[in-house]
């Protein structure tokens, strides 16, 4: 049994398996992954990476697996799966996940071809069925990946820690502690509920303050056009995103024609500046490609228009209270006005030069009827 010292969780210990799979190539490589991409940028400390997120995923995995009295070989799997979620992050996260989908896949799809093959898909196959662990449904997708699953937990908890906001401070171990199974989902006694509110709410206060940062945002849409630049005019391929790590694939952006002037100013933080916010319902946004060249056209001067990633999307697991179950959106007024906040702030974000910001305002305002 090995032991990893944690900055979260404290000691994680890790079987022969998992300690195999953890020190293969392919999985060393989320080293150099930062779990927050760009940023660090913004908060300094958020440069932690997926290979700590991973190993705290499958920690927070494994006592999911004991409240929910699961154990022996299934467990094992529970937990082999938790570690290897995120191993198909190229670099950059999900930031380069928008750009290049189209060409590598999902990172889940990513993930699974790279553990079905070479040093991980051999540790997988002479100890589980790899199917069963690639596949990732059922529970063991539930304690992974749903809304109060071991993914969201740790993902909340260390990016918070890194980037010193308090609001992803959740009590894991309250949420834990009162989970349980109900027709192959996940659910919490009534007793759970605050501290399944307090996730939730961590959530939407860490999407609004750090993941939606405007500068976060206009850093993201920069380096978006620097991906698409080099993998399209300037001919780099897609493929060299898999093995390489944040830093690596920024300076070959530098160097790569069709995108070095984004790449160059994302290194040097000169960032483009934030003109205008439009809810992105607008009917103009529909096709949010054309109004960037529209704009553009208009302004004289490239524009961008970054907008919201995510979908707002109600959440989904039961609380088992004196009343029976119900859904949480039934059991908590709270968190139904969380949602409806979040549909409020969700706004497309209209970013050029600093040095044409009042001109660009001023023909955006006109552009989108403000």
């Amino acid at each position: 049994m090995t032991v990893i010292r944690d900055a979260i969780h404290g000691n994680i210990t890790l079987s022969e398996a998992e300690k195999g799979v953890v020190d293969c190539a392919d999985f060393q490589r989320l080293r150099r992954i930062r779990q927050l991409a760009l940023a660090y940028l913004v908060y300094p400390g958020a440069m932690h990476t997926r290979f700590e997120h991973s190993l705290g995923t499958m920690h927070l995995a494994s006592g999911i697996c004991d409240v929910l009295g699961i154990s022996g070989g299934e467990k094992e799997k529970i937990r082999m799966a938790a570690l290897l979620h995120d191993l198909g992050h190229v670099a950059f996260s999900h930031e380069s996940e928008y750009a290049l989908k189209g060409h590598l896949g999902t990172h889940e799809e990513v993930g699974r071809r790279k553990a079905s093959s070479g040093e991980i898909g051999d540790i997988i196959g002479e100890n589980f069925s790899a199917k069963e662990i690639l596949s990732g449904k059922g529970i063991m997708e539930e304690i992974n990946a749903c809304d109060i699953g071991a993914d969201r937990m740790d993902y909340l908890k260390r990016d918070a820690h890194s980037t010193g906001v308090a609001y992803g401070v959740i009590d894991t171990d309250r949420l834990i502690h009162t989970m349980i199974g109900c027709g192959g989902k996940i659910c919490v006694e009534r007793g759970g509920l605050e501290a399944a509110e307090s996730l939730l709410i961590g959530r939407f206060l860490m999407f609004s303050t750090v993941y939606m940062h405007k500068t976060v945002r206009i850093a993201s849409a920069m380096l978006d056009r620097a991906i698409r630049g080099a993998v399209g005019a300037g001919g780099m391929e897609p493929e060299a995103f898999l093995s390489a790590g944040d830093e690596e694939m920024l300076l070959r952006l530098v160097a790569a024609e069709g995108s070095a002037p984004y790449a160059e100013a994302i290194i040097n933080r000169r960032f483009y500046k934030q003109a205008l916010e439009v809810s992105d319902l607008h009917p103009l946004l529909r096709e949010p490609e054309k109004a960037e060249k529209e704009l553009s056209e208009k302004c004289g001067c490239d524009i961008m228009i970054g907008m919201p990633n995510m979908p707002a999307k109600p959440p989904e697991f039961g609380v088992r209270g004196k009343e029976g179950m119900q859904d949480i959106m039934e059991a908590s007024e709270l968190v139904s006005a969380l949602l409806a906040a979040e549909e409020r702030g969700r706004n497309a974000v209209i970013m050029c030069p600093g040095d044409v910001r009042a001109k660009v305002e001023k023909e955006a305002k006109g552009y989108f009827g403000q």
